[in-house]
């Protein structure tokens, strides 16, 4: 007698709400269908795993803690938008999902343009002295943590490729963009589609192709300062350096104790 196998579909969704589980997150019909790129023919409100129905109640629990998240993000945000250097701001992480637990903090995505990145750096960590997160903080609730910094020059994420790394491009939330970075950014990590082929495709048919940035000579004549700044503040980090990445172009924070 011949088994019957899982049909692919099946399997896409059961892939797709392992993975959520993880980070206690159920998911809605129009949710799973975009994640998982397979129909689905049920009509519930909310779908995971089996044993698992609590987890419907955190998710309404967390996204009531995200509101008030979302609030400091959107209000810092605003703030940040005097820093002309600055091209796009995005809120990553749990909060991207409205998934933050209460003591969680709020992870920002800056992307800065070409040969400023470390100057803006300084100055924006400067500015958000009394609320973001330090390092050595296990918990910081409500501080802002900047934990990843890219340039017009470097949005191609050359390293990690995985389903995690997808999903945090794909889940990432622009809290403003003068720069058309958002597009930028999903197009050139391409590489997404061979994980998330229909979250991929519906993220572009979302994004609106702004093609408003013009490469400036005075961007070219602060390099040396960048450098200067660069060179400043990597030496200041060397003797607590652990997992992050840093160089001219990107910088990528991981603090201890963040997933």
């Amino acid at each position: 007698m011949a088994l019957s196998l899982p049909h692919p579909s099946q399997n896409k969704i059961l892939s797709t709400l392992t993975y959520f589980d993880k980070y206690d997150y159920p998911l809605t019909k129009a949710e799973l269908e975009y994640w998982s790129g397979a129909p689905v023919r049920s009509s519930r409100k909310y779908y995971f795993l089996p044993g698992r129905l609590h987890l419907v109640q955190l998710r309404k629990q967390r996204a009531k803690f995200s509101q008030a998240k979302w609030e400091i993000a959107r209000e810092v945000g605003e703030q940040l938008k005097k820093f002309p250097t600055i091209a796009a701001i995005f809120v990553t992480g749990a909060l991207a999902m409205n998934n933050c637990p209460k003591d969680d903090d709020i992870d920002l995505m800056i992307v800065t343009y070409p040969n400023c990145l470390w100057i803006t750096r300084f100055f924006v960590n400067l500015y958000l002295h009394q609320t973001r997160r330090f390092p050595k903080q296990s918990r910081a609730p409500n501080k802002l943590c900047p934990n990843l910094w890219l340039d017009l020059n470097n949005l191609l994420i050359m390293h990690n490729h995985s389903l995690y790394t997808a999903h945090e491009i794909l889940q990432a939330q622009a809290l403003w963009d003068r720069a058309g970075v958002h597009h930028q950014f999903i197009t050139q990590n391409s590489w997404i589609e061979e994980y998330l082929p229909i979250a991929y495709i519906e993220t572009l048919k979302n994004l609106k192709l702004i093609k408003n940035f013009k490469f400036k000579i005075e961007n070219l004549i602060l390099w040396p300062v960048n450098a200067v700044f660069f060179l400043a503040q990597y030496v200041y980090m060397w003797p607590k350096k652990t997992t992050e990445r840093v160089r001219l172009g990107y910088a990528f924070f991981h603090p201890k104790g963040k997933n």
